[in-house]
């Protein structure tokens, strides 16, 4: 039994048009969505998963995404972002499928909640992504690749001795995967990552053979992980 997807779009203010949501939705998916309005709440039923977003007129309370913000790499605005949006999304899918199909709707709706000015990030435990970003890779479903980077956090830190890298998984477990450790890695920080983030595409598609990897006690995580060496 996996996680089925929960996440958050962050809001300036506390006004969402879900009318433009289903339109956008519609459009860009080439699907029909039968919709259930009641009040701040909107849901509707696609491929027998049960997608429901709710406005909610406060931040998000949890204090891991002011945590997520400082550690942004890849967006600079994302602490001042987090800091001012005053309102949120509260996106859920229910109903048990398979993870990659309900990952894969998931995205679908957000990228499609994502197109309206008042829309300021994305938060989907531990990642936290700016909205053009999210749109950007989003855009992989359309031509029936996978966006695994808005599913799968890829953490690093370094440099430790000697230059050395170290890089670890998290979210792999949705896919009933083990996590991935890099452990004190001397090759290119950047060819790395790209590394690790093909073989994690290719692990929740099923192509990885991941039997001949050791797996073994997680240094950076609980539980045991796969050894990546690069």
């Amino acid at each position: 039994m996996f996680k089925m997807p929960i996440g958050y779009v962050l809001l300036d203010g506390a006004q969402y048009n879900f009318d433009m949501f289903a339109s956008q939705f519609e459009t860009t998916w080439n699907c029909r969505v039968g919709p259930y309005r009641d009040g701040s709440f909107f849901g509707f039923i696609k491929d027998g998963m049960i997608v429901g977003c709710t406005l909610v007129p406060s931040p998000v309370s949890d204090p891991a995404l002011k945590e997520a913000a400082k550690e942004s790499v890849m967006w600079s605005e994302a602490e001042y972002c987090v800091s001012k949006h005053s309102a949120h999304l509260l996106v859920a899918l229910d109903r048990e499928k398979d993870p990659v199909a309900s990952h894969s709707l998931f995205s679908k709706v957000i990228y499609s909640m994502l197109h309206q000015r008042n829309v300021t990030g994305v938060y989907f435990k531990p990642g936290l992504f700016e909205p053009a970003y999210y749109i950007k890779c989003a855009e992989a479903l359309l031509s029936g690749k996978l966006p695994t980077e808005l599913w799968v956090h890829i953490n690093s830190y370094g440099f430790g001795k000697d230059g050395a890298s170290t890089f670890f998984t998290l979210g792999m477990t949705k896919f009933g995967k083990k996590e991935f450790e890099i452990i004190e890695t001397k090759n290119n920080f950047v060819d790395t990552y790209y590394t690790l983030k093909e073989l994690v595409k290719s692990a929740i598609t099923g192509e990885a053979d991941l039997s001949s990897y050791t797996v073994s006690k997680g240094v950076n995580i609980k539980g045991e992980t796969i050894k990546v060496k690069v």
